[in-house]
């Protein structure tokens, strides 16, 4: 198992060798620019370089069908967020609601949006997956979990699924605050899809994110990213 994640982990910095441009380095020297190279973003197997589950790789903006203002909504909030990203604002996306209302197609469609059309490489992770893979790596190859916990910290766009809806340990909530404040505090974008309401009412204490991870983490969330209710 260890290689085969190793080789889905970290093959985003990876260059075509064979690349007549690029000569495998990846980058072009144009002068006084230095440009990374078109073989970086071939569209050949692009779904498992973003770790896209086969279940959403058809999954596009373009073929998202809205059927409420919510869903319509979300879907221009996600067009517009493409056609303004700027990678070094830091700036995210997070859609919450209940499930079954595409808001993993389009955290998805996102995804290949960055990469197609402004060159950034994104990494999508169902949260709950996400955690088991880091225990697993603690637990029996301490070099990986280093390694994928730095991945994760610094991926230019990191996508969390279904953020929340995992049971929740100690270990879970710092592993989750450490990484999401981290990007916070180093301007790297997070996309985020969760069932949870945000912050806490007094109808629902128990279903918020703010109760099950931490106001401190909630309100960076906030701060980072513009927040779309699908409800």
């Amino acid at each position: 198992m260890g290689d085969q994640l190793d080789k889905a982990y970290f093959i985003l910095s990876v260059a075509d060798k064979n690349c007549p441009v690029c000569k495998g380095t990846g980058f072009v020297d144009k002068g006084k620019v230095v440009e990374i190279c078109h073989c970086r973003f071939r569209e050949e197997d692009f779904e498992k370089r973003l770790n896209i589950p086969k279940k959403f790789w058809k999954a596009e903006l373009e073929n998202y069908q809205p059927i409420s203002p919510a869903q319509q909504r979300a879907y221009q909030a996600c067009k517009a967020f493409v056609l303004s990203f700027e990678p070094e604002a830091g700036r995210g996306i997070t859609l919450v609601g209940p499930s079954q209302m595409g808001k993993t197609h389009l955290i998805v469609g996102v995804l290949k949006a960055l990469y197609r059309d402004k060159r950034i490489r994104g990494f999508f992770f169902d949260t709950k997956e996400m955690l088991f893979q880091l225990r697993f790596y603690m637990n029996h190859e301490e070099d990986k979990y280093g390694r994928l916990l730095k991945f994760l910290m610094n991926v230019p766009v990191l996508a969390l699924d279904d953020l929340g809806s995992e049971r929740l340990s100690d270990w879970s909530v710092e592993i989750l605050s450490l990484i999401i404040t981290y990007r916070y505090n180093n301007l790297l974008s997070t996309l985020i899809t969760t069932n949870y309401q945000l912050r806490k009412s007094e109808n629902e204490i128990l279903n918020s994110l703010e109760e099950r991870i931490s106001p401190g983490v909630v309100g960076k969330i906030f701060h980072m990213n513009e927040v779309v209710y699908l409800s």
